[in-house]
């Protein structure tokens, strides 16, 4: 996936997590709002169920992941507008299969 090679090359990437994900976070005591700024340090290829995956936290021993779709970038990054078309297109993907 060549997004996920253009990710590499500017890692690490600020982020910050939607909702969801900060509830996620909340429940295994991880502070964490809207607004934190994470790290995105390492990315991969989950296939077609989990999409691009993301490290965000290593912290105590635990290692946190969350799919990109689950992170809003920077919007000053150079790849903000490319992740962002990933995003757009991941989700609607998935709504499509959700509702065959």
């Amino acid at each position: 996936m060549n997004l996920i090679k253009e990710m590499e090359k500017h890692l690490p990437i600020p982020a910050y997590p939607l909702e969801g994900l900060c509830k996620t976070l909340r429940k295994h005591g991880v502070k964490v709002n809207p607004q934190t700024e994470l790290q995105i340090t390492k990315v991969f290829d989950s296939g077609d169920t989990g999409g691009i995956i993301c490290t965000i936290l290593e912290e105590k021993g635990n290692v946190f992941v969350a799919s990109l779709t689950h992170l809003r970038i920077k919007p000053d990054h150079p790849l903000h507008n490319t992740i962002l078309m990933y995003q757009k297109k991941r989700i609607k993907r998935l709504s499509r299969k959700r509702y065959r």
